[in-house]
Formats: C-alpha cells, structure tokens, sequence
C-alpha cells in the first residue's frame, strides 16, 4: 500500500487530475478566465469549441462548468491567442445579460422608457 504521505500525495494527484488541472511544464503559463452563463458557448456542442481551441493554439483547456471558468495552460502565445478566441466568445453573451439585467432593473424602478402608467389618460399614440 506505500505509506501515509505517499498515499495523500496519490489522492492529491488523482484528485488534480479529475479536477483538471495540468501540470505545469518548463515555459508554460495557466490563465483563468470567467465565462459566467457562456460557458456552455465556449465550450461548444459535445466539446467541439474545446477542441478546436486545443487544437488550433496547441493548448490545453479545462472548463468547469460548475465555477462557469476555463483554464487555459500552454505556451504564452497560444494561452494568449485562446483567451482571446475565448473571450470573443462569451463577451456578447455576457453584455446581453448585463443589458437585459439593467433593463429589468429600471423596469422594476419605474425608469423605464416603455412603463405604461395606468392611470394616464392620453388618448395613445
């Protein structure tokens, strides 16, 4: 079985691994980046956006859809051209949220250019 420390080391490895992470390599640098409600956009249908990404900047990425982040690890040029290509992705997503969250805001404040007062009398248009 091995002792104590070297089985702690063993569950600490094999947890890493489920998690996800990578290992770090001479030369290589790891960027989190937040993907809120996109990640289900980066990461594609079936993995496929993971994928091409991987593929295409010869990189590593890790998407935990429960912390809605992504890891990229790998050389800096190609964590830099992913987290791009990543950001690209879920930026529109996450300025219709915010959009559609200020516009729920001042609907319910009363601000809001369309709010009908039901008590106005003018005849409409």
């Amino acid at each position: 079985m091995g002792t104590a420390d070297a089985s702690a080391r063993a569950r600490n490895m094999l947890q890493r691994a489920i998690d996800g992470e990578v290992e770090l390599q001479p030369g290589e640098v790891a960027e989190e980046i937040e993907l809120g409600s996109a990640t289900a956009a980066v990461i594609g249908r079936g993995g496929s956006n993971v994928a091409e990404l991987e593929k295409k900047h010869g990189v590593k990425v890790n998407v935990r859809s429960e912390f809605q982040k992504a890891r990229v690890v790998g050389k800096p040029d190609g964590v830099a051209a992913a987290a791009k290509e990543i950001s690209a992705i879920a930026k529109p997503i996450l300025e219709a949220e915010a959009a559609q969250k200020k516009a729920d805001e001042a609907l319910e404040s009363g601000e809001s250019a369309w709010q009908v007062d039901a008590n106005d009398d003018s005849e409409g248009w």
